[in-house]
């Protein structure tokens, strides 16, 4: 029969009074809801509330269709799948890669969340579900009483379908959703034994299918993803399942078979929102069988797939338009940039210690190649002797990766941005099942070459020892999986990571959290919310909360906060430092716990004890440091002006040099301290007066002044005295640090001295007239990851002082005999890589 009589056969067996209503319905149902999510329109708010509201109940009615559909048709499976299966070594060898694979990454890796936002948007959307009925993130929330009141929600721009897997455990495992990490451990050798009978029951072909899925199982990046809470490990798993039933389906071609495949594709649908488009390729080949006669196959089959799809359609709709991608850079058209770098990304070579670069493995882009050029000339090849089998998997998997096209036309497709890395397990099986082509069929090939009639037997050997020999590869990079060391980089996922440490180490109490991204905490079924949130609500209500929560409230500084600098170019991120600031100054902060997440930043946890019920600005004035008459001394005024309540718990100290010159109750007024010459040292003196609130043994304020005391004529470093520098980093800054910004030593601000980057030579000349040299140093808290520093005074060559080797948080003074040297040389020396090693060299002077 030609193609144009098989495709009016097709259409005559549609258009019948049930087809054509069903194919409208089918297709009016998207066409409607795409149309009224048009943010010209007015009907957005109609697609927001029903995003929010109707998934849910759609997810429960098709959970409890395909249970009805299966139990209807477990008969029949049980049959075809006798008549599906291979040989038992071959099912028995799947079982027991697919065991030790899933062994090797529930020890070798630490179960963790690896796109923190991401996973985190699922478990808060969970929770709203099952607490309020709701398919939105519960961006923040308190729970009580069984109950989670969600202060701000907002539709969630992720679908919903692994939300509601979670919503379906937590009566079961637990509402704290940490079990969802071998939850999704227990998928991967699932994924592992149904992509083998997918493609055992399409190719008959036992070899094939047990190459690619030990192939697709063994891609670092899938090992990973299986140990966090991603989507995409989801999406591997319902492929499969979605082929598995596709064959089904066509061998049986009954309403029920086709049925319960659209249910299935359409909760496969609810992985990404790209997944959609892979759809056409299942109803493509689907069409044949669904129109082979006149009956309901066709019309069912399209309703169902449409109507269970309105969960990922109205997410579609809803954020038609919205920016969350491109930052700098256009949302689209970068198809064959991201193609051509994504290559690079999963082809770069080991770093020069053997760690892997990222989490690909070189030899499998390299064998999908191969495969894929493979299958391109055996399709030719077949085809022209009348076989069309190997033609229509490649037409099946370009149709398929239409959404592999809408991955990497967009921005977020670039796999040099490590999180999005994880795309890849999109295209990983496919790739899997090309690159398995020509390993499975030379096999084949070589023992049939060898012995014709034990080619069975001796194939088998050679699939297990390449299977020994790909699995013994992955599993030698056992250290790079215990170090999670293509996740490190991920800043905000090691910030959550170091928080749900400190909090594993507290004892179990009712806590809340004043944070960033409170969903994060929601997600666990913790009560959080945002910064903003804390700071409308009422001094009365602060008090009420601290008070419900008996002191477990916490405020938390995290990555968010430290700076308004956005480090992906392709993404749109939201900084918000000015708003921790304020935060602090105007809230009862007690410091818990400093954790250095990376040289950027630290994350900073506090007990939070309500607003503060002062000024901050008004606790203390250092008015001045003058010099009093003929030499005698120095007087240092300070203005005390808070006259709260508060302030009756408080005391002041002052220090010169460290040691106490004044001490006493907090107290409105103006105080002079007089401090005789003999107690100044020349050069630098520090005056520093700090208030303590006894009651509650915390630091209110903390300022320094300095004092340069000319005694003996000592006269500070001049820049003019600066002969030369050397620095393996950047440029010496006079005033400033390394950066350019204010130079700051253990939260100490400074103004007078110096920065250079380790390691480093600083010279200046003394021709020889000053017998004396003094100066402070540090590493500048704008960097924290040094591995340290130490620094040596050298005059004309020769070491004079050397200090220990230091890090940030520590301040050290060193002084030289200068007497009869030139040149005088400041050194500093790296302990091992000369990363973030900013150091600071303040108050220097001279002794004549």
């Amino acid at each position: 029969m030609k193609i144009k009589d098989s495709i009016l056969l097709l259409l005559k067996n549609l258009l019948h009074p049930v087809g054509i209503a069903g194919l409208v319905i089918a297709l009016a149902i998207p066409f409607l809801i795409y149309l009224a999510g048009d943010p010209s329109g007015s009907h957005k708010e109609i697609i927001r509330q029903l995003d929010l509201k109707l998934p849910l109940w759609l997810f429960i009615v098709q959970l409890l269709a395909g249970i009805a559909l299966l139990c209807s048709l477990h008969k029949d499976f049980g049959k075809w799948f006798k008549g599906i299966l291979p040989e038992k070594s071959f099912c028995i060898v799947s079982v027991i890669f697919a065991t030790a694979i899933a062994i090797f990454a529930g020890t070798q890796i630490e179960a963790r969340h690896r796109v923190q936002s991401d996973e985190s948007v699922f478990m808060a959307v969970a929770q709203n579900m099952y607490y309020n009925n709701e398919s939105g993130t519960c961006n923040q929330g308190i729970f009580t009483d069984h109950t989670l009141t969600c202060t701000s929600k907002s539709n969630s721009f992720k679908t919903k379908g692994l939300a509601f897997l979670y919503y379906l455990g937590m009566p079961v495992f637990g509402k704290d959703l940490h079990w969802i990490f071998n939850a999704e451990l227990m998928m991967l050798p699932l994924a592992f034994l149904l992509m083998f009978l997918a493609i055992v029951a399409w190719t008959r072909q036992p070899l094939l299918a047990f190459f690619a899925s030990l192939l697709m199982a063994l891609q670092p990046t899938v090992l990973f993803q299986f140990r966090a809470m991603s989507v995409e490990p989801l999406y591997i798993f319902l492929s499969a399942l979605s082929l598995f039933f596709f064959k089904w389906a066509y061998d049986r071609n009954t309403v029920k078979h086709w049925t319960l495949l659209a249910l299935t594709l359409a909760f496969f649908a609810q992985t990404r929102q790209e997944t959609a488009f892979c759809l056409f390729a299942f109803i493509f080949f689907a069409l044949p069988k669904l129109l082979d006669r006149r009956d309901f196959k066709a019309p069912s089959f399209f309703v169902t797939l449409s109507l269970f799809s309105v969960p990922a359609l109205l997410t579609i709709s809803y954020f038609q338009g919205f920016g969350f991608q491109g930052g700098e850079f256009e949302a689209h058209g970068h198809f064959f940039e991201d193609l051509a770098k994504n290559w690079t990304e999963m082809t770069r070579p080991l770093k020069e210690n053997g760690e892997l670069e990222n989490p690909f493995l070189t030899y499998f882009n390299y064998l999908f190649a191969i495969g894929a050029i493979y299958l391109v000339f055996r399709a030719i090849y077949d085809a022209r002797k009348g076989d069309r089998f190997y033609l229509w998997t490649l037409v099946f998997l370009v149709l398929y990766h239409v959404q592999t096209y809408m991955i990497l036309e967009n921005v977020s497709g670039d796999f040099s941005i490590q999180i999005n890395q994880r795309y890849s397990l999109v295209m990983l099986p496919s790739m899997a099942f090309v690159g398995a082509l020509p390993i499975a069929h030379a096999i084949e090939y070589f023992a049939d070459s060898i012995d014709n009639k034990n080619r069975a037997k001796i194939a088998f050997a050679g699939m297990l020892i390449a299977a020994i020999v790909f699995s013994g590869w992955t599993f030698h990079y056992k250290e790079d999986f215990n170090k999670n060391i293509m996740y490190n980089r991920n800043h905000l996922t090691t910030e959550e990571y170091e928080i749900l440490g400190w909090l594993k180490e507290q004892p179990a109490k009712d806590r809340f959290f004043i944070y960033g991204r409170p969903w994060h905490f929601v997600g666990y079924g913790i009560s959080s919310i945002h910064y903003d949130r804390a700071r409308q609500m009422s001094t009365a209500e602060l008090d009420e909360l601290v008070e419900k929560y008996k002191g477990e409230v916490y405020y938390i500084r995290g990555l968010d906060c430290w700076d308004s600098h956005t480090y992906h170019k392709k993404a749109v991120e939201h900084r918000i430092p000015t708003t921790c600031d304020v935060f602090e100054r105007e809230m009862d902060l007690v410091g818990v716990k400093n954790i250095l997440i990376t040289n950027n930043y630290w994350v900073q946890i506090a007990k939070f004890n309500g607003r503060k019920t002062y000024n901050p600005e008004k606790i203390i004035v250092v008015k001045d440091i003058e010099p009093v008459l003929d030499s005698l001394g120095v007087s240092l005024k300070i203005l005390l002006k808070e006259t709260s309540e508060a302030s009756k718990n408080w005391n002041y100290t002052a220090t010169l040099n460290g040691k106490i010159i004044g001490a006493a109750p907090y107290q409105e007024g103006f105080y002079e301290i007089w401090n005789a010459a003999d107690s100044l040292q020349q050069g630098y003196n520090q005056f520093r007066v700090v208030v303590m609130d006894t009651e509650k043994h915390t630091k209110l304020a903390d300022i320094s002044k300095y004092y340069f005391n000319n005694a003996g004529g000592a006269m500070p470093l001049p820049q003019s005295m600066l002969a030369e520098n050397r620095q393996d980093w950047g440029k010496l800054h006079w005033g400033k640090s390394i950066e350019d910004h204010e130079m700051v030593l253990d939260g100490q601000h400074f103004t007078t001295g110096f920065s250079t980057h380790a390691s480093s030579e600083t010279a200046f000349n003394l021709e020889g007239k000053y017998r004396a040299f003094r100066i402070s140093f540090g590493l500048d808290d704008e960097s924290l990851c040094s591995e340290g520093v130490s620094v040596q005074i050298l005059g004309d060559g020769n070491v004079l002082a050397t200090s220990p080797v230091f890090q940030n948080g520590v301040i050290h003074t060193l002084s030289a005999n200068t007497e009869g040297i030139q040149k005088l040389t400041l050194k500093t020396v790296p302990k091992g890589s000369i990363d973030c090693s900013h150091v600071d060299f303040v108050h220097p002077f001279l002794i004549p």
